[in-house]
């Protein structure tokens, strides 16, 4: 099996995960799981499942997380903490499909918070993307009624939607702000690590 054959098969799969966990988080909000605690224990079980192949380089690595510890919190903080736990709220108020309509113009809003922080410099075409995202994500809270617009009335769940997708395109912008110098594997784990732990200091 060739390595573009596996590449698709496994963005195939990424896909699926990824629809999966909205149709798992409108569930859970029928079954009147609290979305937090959700998010909180399915982070919790991925360190855990983690931990065995990612703990050895975290501790022979342990000074230089320490020295980007400030990026790596952001990074928790706007994807673990924030961006799961808000789409699994905003899914009590709003339909599976126009949260994922909504998430599916996060790549524009990448391109946004990349030129906002100087991380990569963005042309015309890229602005009229993020124009015209904008204006779909209008249409998609308002169902393309303008009276909504007019009088102000959004859904709640759509409008923390949003909230979730800025999230998500700042995490995904800072990544691209600087190449760690740990394993994939290791990085998401020190990732989830300071998502938990911020997620940990809010609660309690």
């Amino acid at each position: 099996m060739s390595k573009n054959t596996i590449a698709y098969i496994l963005l195939i799969f990424t896909t699926l995960f990824w629809a999966g966990n909205f149709i798992i988080g409108k569930t859970a909000s029928l079954f009147e799981i609290p979305p937090f605690t959700l998010n909180f224990y399915r982070w919790l079980c991925a360190w855990l499942i983690l931990a065995p192949f990612t703990l050895s380089e975290i501790f022979q690595k342990r000074n230089y997380i320490l020295e980007n510890i400030k990026l790596i919190t952001i990074l928790g903080i706007t994807s673990i903490t924030i961006f799961n736990s808000i789409v699994y709220y905003s899914l009590n108020f709003t339909q599976v499909i126009s949260g994922v309509l909504m998430i599916s113009t996060i790549p524009v809003m990448i391109i946004f918070f990349c030129w906002v922080f100087k991380i990569e410099k963005t042309n015309l075409y890229q602005i009229l993307g993020v124009i015209f995202s904008l204006f779909g994500v209008i249409v998609i809270i308002t169902k393309a009624d303008l009276g909504i617009l007019l009088n102000l009335n959004f859904n709640k769940g759509d409008l923390w939607m949003v909230v979730a997708m800025f999230s998500w395109a700042i995490y995904s912008a800072l990544l691209r702000k600087k190449k760690f110098e740990l394993s994939h594997i290791t990085f998401l784990q020190t990732i989830i690590t300071a998502g938990l732990f911020s997620y940990y200091l809010l609660i309690f």
